[in-house]
């Protein structure tokens, strides 16, 4: 059985702009259209999982 974060780095959501409908991707259908109201795009929303480096420090002359 497989355990699906549903919080956390790297956890994404889709969204339906017509229905407001938020669920995760396994859930969209494989054309990707809304499963609730058929909507043709889906927005992708992510939370975390972006880590940043820090610039490498210069030297100043």
């Amino acid at each position: 059985m497989r355990i699906i974060p549903l919080r956390g780095a790297g956890v994404a959501w889709y969204k339906c702009p017509a229905c407001r409908l938020k669920c995760r991707p396994n859930a969209v259908g494989p054309d990707g259209h809304c499963p609730r109201c058929e909507h043709t795009h889906m927005m992708r929303l992510s939370f975390g999982g972006r880590t940043t480096t820090p610039a490498p420090d210069r030297e100043q002359n």
